[in-house]
């Protein structure tokens, strides 16, 4: 519970002050700080939480442990997939049940299967939503950046996102490769404003902001057809802007380049969506397709090498998860693969049950036999 906000938060970038006539009194409830107010001699400042200073905070008087963590999840999943009248939070590659209520520790707990409760679609849904709860909290500091140029603003926000993690979230090796790459994000782009950071391995602020792409308003959200329109309207400027030897000046010849484009807005060109494309740029936009979708997989095969048994296959489901209908039908990526990946994880997960971390046979009663 938060008692009050200080004078000494005010240059948090999540906090917005505005002036007050009278002295405002904080209030707060359990386990929510929305609405939370500064006190001051004199003069008074209302000062409100951003979402992310709430779950920053949030996270600072969290004093569960991991074992209530992981039985609160439980009991919230159970009663979601209960109230979805289902058994499984992933059908056919899509969620079947809202988590965007759980907490950040929640959802790591399950994202993570801490204590080997979350089956892989749980552990699936869990992830997207961690995702997608990071996108939010970096989608405004990511528009200002583009009229801007405030990279260190964006970089900022990452890092404040990455702060509000949980104690089991920091204590993984990735939270502190994601905190110094985005330090180091941080500095370059102080030391350099309007340039965007570069050379930095496993950039997160980099990661996603070709994620989103650049030249195509809301492509994740929007009806197909009229990002198939928007992606048309770009490629033309975009020829005729074309300088460079060997670039594409129009539709049917040349090197286009798709660097600034999100896979779905990708996708669309690739599927020839509306009939607004010609043969050359869906050929040209398969093949970028087929690019991006090896060096995904290959990223996240080397990224899971080292880690449990079943990091990879967790790993390709959670992107056939985020995947639009027309991403998936781009790539290749069909429903019976979908299946074939899930049944080949949960045997991984079941064969990885017979042994102990040590390596020797788990005796507590299990048998190959019984997975067969």
């Amino acid at each position: 519970m938060v008692g009050s906000v200080t004078n000494g938060y005010a240059a948090n970038p999540y906090l917005t002050t505005t002036a007050a006539p009278t002295t405002a009194t904080t209030t707060s409830t359990s386990g929510d700080a929305s609405g939370a107010a500064a006190r001051t001699s004199g003069s008074s400042v209302n000062v409100t939480l951003s979402a992310q200073a709430q779950a920053a905070l949030a996270a600072q008087t969290d004093n569960r442990t991991t074992d209530q963590v992981v039985a609160s999840a439980r009991t919230a999943l159970d009663k979601l997939l209960a109230g979805a009248k289902s058994t499984s939070a992933l059908k056919d590659g899509k969620a079947t049940i809202d988590v965007s209520g759980l907490d950040r520790r929640s959802l790591y707990a399950i994202a993570s299967n801490k204590g080997g409760k979350f089956p892989i679609e749980e552990q699936v849904v869990a992830s997207l939503q961690m995702k997608a709860n990071r996108d939010s909290a970096l989608s405004a500091p990511a528009s200002a950046m583009r009229v801007t140029g405030d990279y260190a603003g964006l970089y900022k926000a990452a890092l404040a996102n990455l702060e509000a993690a949980g104690p089991e979230e920091k204590a993984m090796g990735q939270w502190a490769k994601d905190k110094a790459a985005l330090t180091e994000g941080l500095k370059q782009a102080q030391a350099t404003p309007g340039a965007a950071p570069t050379g930095i391995d496993g950039d997160p602020v980099a990661a996603y902001l070709k994620d989103v792409g650049g030249v195509v308003a809301n492509p994740r959200t929007r009806d197909i057809g009229k990002v198939a329109s928007d992606v048309r309207s770009v490629l033309d400027k975009q020829y005729a802007a074309a300088t460079k030897d060997g670039m594409a000046t129009g539709p049917d010849s040349g090197r286009i380049d798709f660097s600034k484009f999100d896979d779905r807005s990708l996708a669309a060109v690739a599927l020839n969506k509306g009939d607004q494309f010609s043969e050359h740029e869906a050929a040209q936009a398969a093949a970028e397709v087929k690019a991006r979708n090896r060096d995904s997989v290959s990223s996240a095969y080397k990224s899971t090498q080292g880690s449990d048994s079943s990091a990879f296959g967790k790993s390709l489901i959670t992107q056939y998860a985020a995947m639009s209908d027309e991403e998936r039908q781009a790539a290749g990526w069909t429903p019976a693969l979908y299946d074939k990946m899930v049944q080949m994880q949960n045997l991984s997960d079941k064969l990885a049950s017979l042994f102990n971390s040590d390596g020797g046979v788990n005796t507590g009663g299990t048998s190959l036999l019984d997975y067969l």
